[in-house]
């Protein structure tokens, strides 16, 4: 299983970093890799909400199922893919200065599809940290002021 975790100072109250990234309509605005999010019925607030995705990993398109798994108003957000790409992504947040200290954790395995397709797996996990990064920008510019 490989591990990506960032952490980045984001210039909004911890409440409104976790109350947008728990919409997960917004996801493809700060994860350029995400294509889609659909088939959502009801609050992604709610533990057991589950969504449809497609993602990009490698230049290959990926979809898939996901479902919440945590979500504590202004503290954290939790969701892992339940087909497609086996993957957990949490968010937390912490009150730091007058914005969001913001911890992003993601475990994820490599499908063999796309290992298949791509012979080396470190190139893989580089595009994800770059896309990690990347996701974490987006964020800044569209939470901050």
């Amino acid at each position: 299983m490989s591990r990506i975790t960032k952490i980045a100072s984001i210039n909004a109250t911890p409440d409104v970093v976790i109350d947008y990234i728990a919409n997960v309509n917004n996801h493809p605005a700060f994860i350029s890799a995400l294509k889609s999010v659909d088939n959502l019925q009801g609050s992604p607030k709610n533990i057991g909400e589950s969504w449809n995705w497609t993602f990009v990993m490698g230049g290959i398109e990926v979809q898939g199922n996901a479902e919440t798994t945590s979500f504590v108003d202004a503290k954290n957000y939790s969701f892992s893919t339940t087909s497609g790409i086996p993957s957990t992504f949490s968010y937390s947040a912490e009150p730091e200065n007058d914005g969001t200290r913001l911890t992003l954790d993601v475990k994820y395995d490599l499908p063999s599809g796309i290992l298949a397709k791509m012979t080396d797996a470190a190139v893989i996990e580089r595009l994800n940290e770059q896309e990690s990064d990347q996701a974490i920008s987006n964020l800044q510019v569209i939470l901050g002021d």
